[in-house]
């Protein structure tokens, strides 16, 4: 039947007219019958179905410390912003802006000050309307006593906030929406304090046993159980850390989420969850978690199907680290060298490898270790486009160096044995080391590919001794160079707890590395990182392949991720995938 406003004009009219009789005539009869009343008014109070929203990581989370999240693998850290907050975190591009801070410090204002001895000082204002999940307020004295926590060496490792913990000299409250950080010196990512970055706790819940003994703070509630914190969402059902709830925090202080409840679920075997995915019991799937080959021909279903939605962005620089060390490095040309180093770059045909592990997939030239968005990028330019594959280019480096090819096809060193090197790298890189592989043995090498077990590689040591080439991917930007520093070399008298695993050493990259970290101006940053470039290019320490990509994924029907390409990711800078979950939503 067709609705009045569909109708012709003069049906419309003698429809309008019929119904003022009718309510003529009726109108001393009850307006509303009492059975319609009822059903009415059930309808007007009974509840609205509540909405939820299941994610899915990979690996549980054993308790909400900094030190569960020092590994960026898995979701779980990508996750964090659904029930932790930062004084800031990102914007859609990946830029940084505030969060529970009122504005970013900065040097115009005078927020942002060196100090006489070089020290320098952010001051943060904070918003005054944010409150815990116990409905406390939140004030300086909580980011004074958070830092305490994580600067204490007795109770925190290294993780995220690595930095805070050995950068930081002194947090101040100047007043309650008002903390002083004092940094030891001028510091180049000294306003990064995301919710991983600086680790925000409530001082009214946790000081007393953060008083009475360091020893078992840890064990305290707070980090399983009893979690409160500052994000959209709180904590009613830890779950063993393998099926958390969070309920809608109503007091959260940007605006009460869109849906009721979100519901993590850790499901550690990437086939199952996968399966979770495609059926429907995950609505939402955490980055850094399935691999491309399994994501890529989802995505492309679903792109057929409307199912569903895999969202990409840029993530870690990924290389082969080179055995800088004359010591370990075998060949010892390898490290003692460059054109050796160079020739073997030739040797790789880096766009067909990028095509093959993403095929389709944009923003995955590693020219340059900046991101693509990252407003620095231009001025850095690509370093290393110089090394287009050339297979007689790269043999003709070689052979300067000394190896030379045999009449049977063979490379050979200067005293005419085979050259042999080994590729080492974990499971999920195999192809890559395939494909590298490949390459080499075109030239005549000997290439040994070496799966490195999950033990081996949490072994620092064995680590610190590969012989000649470790696939990784680590670090984007300026966030890169702490695994060339020439004074963090990784060695028995730090315990191996030194970055720079390949013992690359160069003055000269070590006093821009400095000049970097103290420079807080982009331009000024931009121009360092551009010789920066130069440098590595030049030495190659790193052979790039390509940048990693992370996926994330959204089934049909659910709001979210809109802004998924701006993050920056965990462990680089502030600004999680989950930095908008209170706007996620649900059909």
């Amino acid at each position: 039947m067709a609705s009045f406003a569909s109708l012709p004009l003069v049906a419309k009219r003698n429809s309008a007219f019929v119904l003022a009789l009718l309510l003529v005539g009726c109108a001393s009869q009850p307006t509303v019958p009492a059975d319609r009343g009822t059903a009415d008014a059930r309808a007007a109070t009974a509840p609205r179905t509540a909405k939820t929203l299941t994610l899915g990581q990979l690996e549980p989370i054993k308790a909400f410390t900094p030190e569960t999240f020092s590994s960026t693998s898995g979701g779980g850290p990508s996750l964090a912003e659904v029930y932790l907050g930062g004084l800031v975190t990102g914007d859609d591009s990946g830029a940084l802006v505030p969060r529970i801070a009122a504005r970013l410090p900065s040097l115009d204002d005078g927020s942002i000050s060196v100090l006489p001895d070089g020290r320098m000082r952010t001051t943060w204002k904070l918003r005054t309307d944010v409150r815990w999940h116990d409905g406390v307020p939140f004030t300086a004295n909580d980011v004074v006593f958070s830092w305490q926590v994580v600067a204490d060496p007795t109770v925190l490792a290294p993780g995220p906030g690595a930095p805070v913990k050995s950068l930081v000299d002194v947090a101040e409250a100047v007043d309650p929406s008002t903390v002083a950080i004092t940094w030891k010196s001028t510091y180049i990512h000294a306003l990064e304090l995301g919710a991983l970055q600086l680790w925000l706790m409530p001082s009214h819940v946790l000081s007393d046993a953060f008083a009475a003994d360091k020893q078992t703070f840890l064990s305290h509630p707070f980090f399983t159980t009893d979690l409160v914190s500052l994000g959209p969402f709180r904590l009613v059902d830890f779950g063993e850390g393998e099926t958390m709830t969070f309920e809608r925090f109503d007091g959260y202080f940007l605006r009460p989420a869109r849906v009721d409840r979100v519901v993590i679920r850790s499901i550690s075997d990437h086939s199952a969850l996968m399966v979770n995915l495609r059926s429907g019991v995950i609505d939402i799937l955490a980055d850094r978690t399935l691999a491309s080959t399994m994501l890529l021909p989802l995505s492309a279903e679903w792109s057929q199907s409307g199912d569903g939605r895999v969202l990409s962005r840029q993530d870690n620089w990924w290389y082969l680290w080179v055995q800088m060390s004359p010591e370990i490095a075998q060949p010892v040309e390898l490290a003692r060298d460059a054109r050796v180093r160079r020739g073997l770059m030739h040797g790789l045909d880096r766009e067909s490898l990028r095509d093959f592990i993403f095929p389709g997939v944009p923003r995955t030239n590693a020219d340059t270790f900046m991101l693509e968005g990252d407003p620095r990028s231009p001025i850095v330019g690509q370093p290393y486009a110089r090394y287009p594959y050339d297979a007689e280019r790269a043999l003709q480096q070689l052979a300067e160096a000394g190896w030379r090819r045999a009449s049977d096809g063979r490379l050979l060193n200067a005293i005419g044995e085979q050259v042999r090197i080994e590729l080492r790298g974990d499971g999920p890189n195999a192809p890559e080391r395939a494909a590298i592989g490949s390459n080499w043995r075109q030239l005549g090498l000997d290439v040994a590919e070496v799966q490195v077990s999950a033990l081996l590689q949490r072994d620092s040591e064995y680590t610190a001794h590969f012989p000649a080439f470790l696939a990784r991917a680590r670090g984007t930007g300026d966030t890169i160079f702490v695994n060339f520093d020439g004074r963090t070399h990784s060695t028995a008298a730090n315990r191996w707890n030194g970055a720079n695993h390949g013992h690359y050493a160069n003055p000269e990259l070590d006093r821009f590395i400095d000049r970097l970290n103290v420079t807080l101006d982009e331009r000024g940053q931009a121009e360092l990182l551009r010789q920066m470039g130069e440098i590595m290019a030049s030495d190659l320490p790193a052979l790039p392949m390509y940048y990693r990509v992370s996926f994330a994924a959204v089934v049909r029907g659910v709001s979210a991720l809109d802004d998924y390409s701006g993050t920056r990711g965990p462990g680089s800078a502030p600004g999680l995938m989950s930095r908008n979950a209170h706007l996620w939503d649900r059909d």
